[in-house]
């Protein structure tokens, strides 16, 4: 029988100002990019910094460790022989926070290859005496997996999904969408902490593409929904657009022009179209009501 590999993989984004320094890489990249382990496809495929040391083929079968720290990232892999798991853990790193691990943060978690879950937590306002957030005080947007397909979209407030809960069946439609009790005072917002070059989508109508990185640029034009666009780099510009929290990326039009688009209004292959979701859950509702 052949040994289950377990991998779990840490992603802490550090302070602007931390020196980068790199360890010794100990997994081996493969000579195939083609190749990629299901897990790492998934993650190049979400708009995802992937490095040359985490293009991999295969999982290593003995316990291995990797830590590596950028000038904006820390990364951090393991890899273990007992059963083939994977995490990723992203996190921005608050200066008024006492404690590292309290800032936003976002995560995904695999099952033998398969993605589990995607989840947005950001530590709810205000900060106790001593500095730290409330540890239950988490807020965001989740997405849940079976056997690797969607099967839920919900928003969380401490801890407890808010406003509804939409469940999809294998084909995409939706099964149920549940209303909650609770509302999401903070709102249903997405982290994203990078935009990876590649070619992505626009993930709404009426989307702004700026002269700069900030939302008081100049507009240079308006793209809608599933427009594509070439991002041809990461600004590693953040800033919060209610509900959401994120860089901005640099993107090239089709008349060569170059401009900036927010990252939560980009939506890589693999990322849930939420908008889409969102609207065929509206239709669910009417359809309902109606009987």
């Amino acid at each position: 029988m052949k040994p289950f590999v377990s991998f779990v993989f840490a992603l802490i984004l550090i302070s602007c100002t931390s020196n980068s320094a790199k360890s010794e890489p100990v997994l081996s990249p493969s000579s195939d990019k083609t190749t990629l382990i299901e897990e790492i496809q998934f993650l190049k495929d979400s708009g995802f910094p992937l490095s040359p040391e985490f293009e991999i083929s295969s999982f290593p079968t003995k316990s291995r460790a990797y830590e590596e720290e950028r000038k904006k990232y820390k990364i951090l892999i393991k890899a273990s022989s007992k059963i083939r798991m994977l995490s990723v853990y992203i996190e921005d790193n608050y200066t008024y926070l006492s404690s590292p691990r309290i800032g936003k943060s976002k995560g995904f978690s695999f099952d033998k290859g398969k993605i589990l879950e995607i989840y947005n937590r950001e530590p709810i306002l205000p900060i106790v005496e001593d500095g730290r957030a409330f540890d239950n005080s988490l807020t965001g947007i989740s997405f849940k997996y079976s056997n690797g397909i969607l099967s839920e979209v919900a928003c969380y407030y401490h801890f407890d999904p808010c406003d509804e809960k939409i469940l999809l069946e294998p084909s995409g439609e939706i099964k149920k969408v549940i209303k909650e009790k609770q509302s999401c005072k903070k709102g249903c917002g997405n982290l994203v902490f990078f935009r990876a070059p590649g070619f992505y989508k626009i993930a709404d109508n009426k989307v702004r593409v700026r002269k700069e990185p900030s939302t008081k640029s100049e507009i240079i034009t308006e793209l809608n929904k599933d427009t594509p666009i070439e991002v041809i780099a990461d600004a590693e510009v953040y800033e919060e657009v209610f509900p959401h929290y994120g860089t901005w990326g640099k993107v090239k039009l089709d008349d060569g022009r170059e401009g900036y688009v927010y990252g939560a209004f980009l939506r890589a292959p693999a990322e849930p179209d939420v908008v889409a979701i969102r609207e065929k859950a509206e239709v669910w509702k009417k359809a309902k009501n109606k009987k």
